[in-house]
């Protein structure tokens, strides 16, 4: 939420910004005062310590690919809950390793359970999967539809490091079921991962240790023509944060 008396963006609560030759929309920094349920939002939406600080005031386009990211993300939450053909519509952010996706993906996720009212859930899919698997443990006392019943009924989801693992059959059915069951009802999904997007096509043309790379090979045709239909693609490429913060640590050790 903006503040109406705020000088620099006159209660808009964005900026536009020219980065690169191009303009981009970056949260005003006057939002920030409303971040009271901040905290709140962190653990009702389970998301992790680690990115307890992520925010999209916080996220720094460090280039073209991110700055047009992060202004796709903000139209995205300004016009949340889509209507008509965009119903249900979500995002699926595609980069490398370090490139600020989690970063971005709960950005969206908390400002639409702070500003908008939703009901949020945060989930690793490893974790996810885990999860699932122990409820098959009678030790645990939870079945498969406890597990799942707040994954698919959440106004919003994000699932986050898509393909990381090799897809097994059971797996590959349950995240169809999962997914198949939001996009019929309407209810938006935030995915990140690490792999690229490409049409099978593309992948069967590529050279064969190439293939890997891709998405489609990590999750099969099915459910990536599922995500095609719920998701908006947003790719974003850019220098690896973490290994950026790594090397300066590294010298901020070394110094005497």
């Amino acid at each position: 939420m903006s503040d109406p008396a705020c000088e620099s963006c006159h209660g808009i609560g964005f900026l536009i910004l020219e980065k690169q030759g191009r303009e981009y929309a970056k949260p005003c920094a006057c939002r920030l005062a409303s971040g009271a349920g901040r905290a709140d939002a962190t653990t009702a939406c389970r998301i992790p310590p680690r990115y307890a600080h992520c925010s999209l005031e916080s996220f720094e386009p460090g280039s073209a690919s991110l700055a047009a990211a992060l202004e796709k993300a903000v139209a995205f939450c300004s016009g949340y809950p889509h209507l008509g053909a965009d119903e249900g519509l979500g995002l699926l952010l595609c980069g490398d390793n370090g490139v600020g996706k989690t970063h971005l993906g709960v950005a969206v996720l908390r400002e639409l359970v702070t500003a908008r009212g939703a009901r949020g859930q945060f989930w690793d899919f490893h974790e996810l999967i885990r999860e699932i698997k122990s409820s098959y443990d009678p030790e645990t006392k939870t079945t498969e539809l406890q597990v799942l019943e707040p994954v698919v009924e959440a106004d919003v989801l994000l699932l986050d490091d898509l393909g990381a693992w090799k897809m097994t059959d059971w797996m590959n059915d349950t995240l169809f079921y999962i997914l198949n069951s939001r996009y019929m009802a309407q209810r938006p999904t935030l995915i990140t991962t690490n792999y690229q997007d490409v049409t099978r096509e593309e992948a069967l043309a590529a050279d064969p240790l190439r293939r890997r790379e891709f998405l489609v090979e990590r999750i099969g045709q099915r459910l990536r023509s599922r995500l095609m239909e719920m998701c908006l693609v947003v790719r974003m490429g850019g220098s690896d944060h973490r290994q950026a913060r790594q090397q300066a640590n590294q010298v901020a050790i070394r110094r005497p």
